[in-house]
């Protein structure tokens, strides 16, 4: 009842998704900026990870407008260490200013909406996360084509959407480092041990009869050995 409740008021009409998702189609999501570069032969794909030294530098990263927690010191330092190394990074937000702010003291090409800077071997971008909105994007696909040509420029092997910065970070498990398609797989599999070991278990089985046990009198035998002898005089 729970998973169903889930599905009903995801895929309901009423509810669009969460805003600046590559997966939300309504009118404050990024599905169209996705769909329209995946469609345009564009190897896309959704970022479950954090950016940091071990992300290769040949992606193009894109971060639309993040969850605020993700906004600190040590996070955004091991980003841009990433981006100083060869990494490329879109960066769209509505605010006008940011923590990254630090680390792009010198002047950007301005490049229509977007700013480009070049920091170290990389490159850092920056606009605004409404303009790729869905809808804004059909009444103005300006900054669309633009990040369009910043891409081709660029050559990467992927493009990422980084999906990551969209929600408050997990605690650091083990079972949160392992890839989504394998988690999936692990719950499957705990699911269906649970659903195996119920339907093994008693409740499901033969009925047990159940025996209850005479409670005998103390002095039973000896009106046994009474009844017996009684019947052995007759006789006799």
């Amino acid at each position: 009842m729970l998973i169903a409740a889930v599905v009903l008021h995801v895929f309901s009409s009423d509810y669009e998704g969460p805003a600046f998702r590559s997966s939300t189609t309504g009118e404050q999501g990024a599905s169209l900026l996705f769909d329209t570069l995946r469609h345009m032969g564009y190897p896309v794909r959704i970022g479950r990870s954090p950016i940091n030294m071990g992300t290769d530098i040949t992606h193009a990263h894109i971060i639309i407008q993040p969850h605020s927690s993700h906004f600190y010191q040590e996070k955004a330092e091991k980003i841009f260490d990433w981006v100083n190394s060869g990494g490329k990074l879109i960066f769209l937000h509505n605010s006008p200013s940011t923590i990254f702010d630090e680390f792009t003291e010198t002047l950007g090409i301005n490049f229509g909406s977007l700013t480009l800077y070049e920091i170290g071997d990389g490159m850092f971008v920056r606009g605004r996360a409404n303009d790729i909105t869905n809808k804004n994007l059909i009444d103005d696909a300006e900054t669309g084509a633009r990040l369009e040509a910043l891409i081709y420029r660029w050559s990467v092997n992927r493009v990422v959407f980084a999906e990551y910065y969209h929600s408050p970070p997990a605690a650091e498990t083990f079972f949160n480092r392992l890839p989504t398609i394998v988690r999936l797989v692990l719950v499957q599999l705990i699911l269906l041990a649970v659903i195996i070991m119920w339907h093994l278990g008693k409740r499901f089985g033969n009925p047990i009869v159940y025996y209850q046990e005479q409670e005998r009198e103390e002095n039973e035998h000896v009106h046994a050995l009474t009844r017996l002898y009684m019947k052995t005089r007759r006789r006799l």
